[in-house]
């Protein structure tokens, strides 16, 4: 509905009406009007429709690999023995393979993420 609402809007406007006219008539603004005016400009096959509003880029997302890295090592600690799991323990483990650091939070969330986060069994029975 609002695509043809858009398709008409320009469409009025290439057969010579005025634009104040059009929006008006519509009861949208003039900001919005010229917008989709500049987009049936641009060229584009489907200027009509809506396009993404996520961001393009995540400056600050963890690379894939850190992110399997910290997992692995989460992994292979919780198979050893006596050994801690904690953020402490994998942020160690990391420094010594020469990874970079992301925050406690950060690993938390990942772990969180992948389901690795368990509450501990031997605190939760209580005595």
């Amino acid at each position: 509905m609002e695509e043809r609402i858009r398709q008409r809007a320009v469409q009025r406007y290439l057969m010579g009406e005025k634009p104040k006219a059009i929006y008006t008539d519509f009861n949208r603004s003039k900001k919005w009007f010229f917008k989709w005016l500049k987009r049936y400009q641009s060229g584009q096959k489907d200027w009509y429709r809506d396009q993404s509003k996520a961001p393009r880029s995540s400056p600050k997302r963890i690379p894939e690999v850190e992110k399997q890295s910290i997992i692995g090592v989460r992994k292979r600690l919780e198979n050893e023995r006596f050994s801690q799991i904690g953020v402490s323990a994998i942020k160690w483990e990391l420094s010594k393979s020469g990874h970079n650091l992301p925050s406690d939070r950060t690993i938390n969330r990942i772990l969180k993420r992948e389901g690795l986060v368990k509450k501990n069994s031997i605190r939760s029975q209580g005595t």
